[in-house]
């Protein structure tokens, strides 16, 4: 014989890992999609006055600031050529993964940063 409070300790339990595997459950279910990240889309910034450089009137939160990271996942960025010319944005997307923060002045110029 069990004790009269193992059966509302077990139904507890129950109820307990349902209520934490249902939430798992749809969180797992949303990750893995088969959508394409097409990543941040700032236009074809090449078209601009100033091409690739960043200016203040492109780039007004940054501007100035040095810790490109802090708005832009190095991971969600140059995944598509929005250029059109046929650059090799998978070339450019492992740069980046490569040298961090410190290639983008290479490309985009100080950003305001003296």
């Amino acid at each position: 014989m069990w004790p009269a409070g193992a059966k509302i300790a077990s139904s507890k339990g129950l109820s307990l890992f349902v209520f934490l595997l249902i939430p798992i459950l749809l969180f797992l279910l949303s990750c893995g999609g088969d959508e394409f990240n097409d990543g941040e889309d700032y236009g074809d910034i090449l078209s601009t006055e100033e091409g690739l450089v960043l200016t203040e009137g492109e780039h007004e939160i940054g501007w100035g600031r040095s810790d490109c990271t802090v708005c832009h996942n190095l991971e969600n960025i140059h995944l598509v050529d929005r250029s059109e010319i046929g650059i090799d944005i998978e070339s450019i997307h492992d740069q980046v993964l490569e040298e961090g923060i410190s290639g983008c002045s290479d490309c985009h110029g100080t950003n305001g940063v003296e």
